[in-house]
């Protein structure tokens, strides 16, 4: 009896610490996964157990025809006052999966020398009661890379954003059904999430990369009268570590369509 309670004891442990090996914050890993998978739920389930687990759900929104993005935040991501301050979630029904963006990957890279690993733990926390297992993914970056994080030497960083639109009536504008979401941040800037168009969308299967649509709606920062983005050639490689060169040439027009398709809201 004693032998048979100490093998399931063991087994527990050995459970456990594969289901939380990604969330032990007591060393730093070389390389950091983009995403986290688990096991696909239906929609309204998973919008209420994450309102349960205290997220707010800011959108749904069709990224890829039949697929879903919820888009959330809770009170941890909003005080980053950054890029952040949300996270995409993607029910996908084709391969039976969710996936989530990892806020320690997309955190190394938006808060740079601001961000010390394990300070999302109560995110992470919260998305492994809600989800269950999270799994890591091949979409990998060296950590000490993601800091100062570009596709190739040249090409742009985090803090080459791209002017969309000044002036003082820019808040007229967010009524635009292009507009998924607007989340206004403690510091007064605004995080608006914009829908692209469905041509624009294409590239996500030019690269076969529609498992990975959760990374739109494509985000802007509102503040003192001007829209900014991340540059698309930025955002898109950050989000897609394994993007090789032949497959960012094969979307090559996507950046300025990304930015037109953002414009177009403001004018």
């Amino acid at each position: 009896m004693k032998k048979m309670i100490t093998t399931c004891m063991a087994t527990v442990v050995v459970l456990t610490t594969n289901a939380v090996a990604e969330f032990n914050f007591n060393q730093t890993p070389e390389k950091l996964t983009a995403y986290y998978v688990s096991t696909i739920q239906p929609l309204d389930t998973l919008k209420l157990k994450l309102s349960n687990h205290g997220f707010e759900v800011l959108a749904t929104t069709e990224i890829v025809s039949g697929e879903s993005v919820i888009t959330i935040t809770n009170a941890e991501l909003k005080a980053t006052n950054t890029y952040m301050a949300t996270l995409q979630v993607l029910v996908n029904t084709i391969n039976k999966e969710i996936r989530v963006q990892n806020p320690s990957y997309f955190g190394a890279a938006y808060l740079q020398d601001n961000y010390k690993y394990g300070q999302f733990k109560a995110t992470l926390t919260a998305l492994e009661a809600t989800l269950g297992t999270m799994n890591t993914v091949k979409e990998k970056t060296d950590f000490n890379d993601l800091s100062s994080f570009s596709f190739m030497f040249g090409m742009p960083k985090l803090q080459d954003t791209i002017s969309i639109a000044k002036g003082e009536n820019l808040e007229s504008k967010l009524s635009s059904p292009k507009i998924a979401y607007r989340l206004n941040l403690p510091n007064g800037t605004t995080l608006i999430g914009h829908v692209l168009r469905k041509k624009t969308n294409k590239f996500l299967k030019k690269i076969d990369q529609t498992q990975n649509a959760q990374l739109l709606p494509y985000e802007a920062m509102m503040q003192n009268g001007e829209v900014t983005v991340l540059d698309p050639k930025y955002y898109l490689a950050l989000s897609l570590p394994l993007l090789s060169m032949g497959e960012f040439m094969k979307i090559a027009t996507a950046p300025d369509q990304i930015v037109k398709d953002i414009k177009r809201v403001y004018k």
